[in-house]
């Protein structure tokens, strides 16, 4: 106990109490697991690797489009370090715990949003102009993004010897397919994949 004594006597948090020690843990936690995962990224695409490696399956769709379109890992850890932050501050300056909550939760959400958008630009900034996403046609893969009836989602999908991360909508627009689905790529739309679901029992047999 004196160790974690000493270590927030470093950060200046040794007289914190009850409420504080959650929101010093949320906010320690989360920024140390955010930068790792950052820099990972900016390692080139080392995160996803390791994540996968430890069977951590973290795309997941909600269906809000303009709003969140999943929540991610990144995003997660973003939430719980700003959570965190914003919520000790608020209590550190007199907030009730119940007015911390709050400000924490607000300022996570807000930046949950903002580095989904920053994520989602810098995938976009990954494209390679030369991709032909015609050439998609045929392809297998797994959906990466829940799509929706009428909505865009993601699919993974390989064609032109890589692994793409594709926009994607369901031949069938009243049906939803769910992330880790397989689906083929039946017809393209500019850069949006227009696919279905595999029948894995019909493809086995052909």
């Amino acid at each position: 106990m004196s160790l974690i004594g000493d270590f927030l006597d470093l950060l200046g948090l040794g007289n914190i109490s009850g409420v504080d020690y959650l929101f010093a843990a949320m906010a320690i936690i989360g920024t140390f697991l955010f930068m790792i995962y950052f820099l990972l990224v900016l390692l080139g695409g080392a995160a996803e690797g390791a994540f996968d490696m430890v069977g951590m399956d973290v795309g997941v769709d909600i269906g809000a489009d303009g709003i969140f379109h999943m929540l991610t890992i990144q995003g997660l850890l973003s939430f719980i370090m700003m959570f965190g932050i914003f919520g000790l501050a608020v209590s550190q300056y007199g907030g009730l715990p119940v007015l911390a909550i709050l400000a924490g939760t607000v300022a996570g959400t807000i930046s949950m949003w903002l580095i989904g958008k920053v994520f989602q630009m810098m995938q976009g900034l990954e494209s390679d102009a030369t991709v032909k996403h015609s050439q998609a046609v045929g392809a297998q893969g797994q959906v990466y993004m829940t799509i929706m009836p009428g909505q865009t989602g993601q699919v993974q999908v390989e064609f032109q010897s890589a692994l793409r991360t594709c926009s994607a909508v369901l031949e069938d627009t009243n049906a939803t397919l769910e992330t880790g689905k397989f689906v083929e790529v039946v017809r393209t739309i500019g850069e949006t994949l227009i696919v279905r679901e595999l029948d894995l029992m019909d493809s086995s047999t052909e």
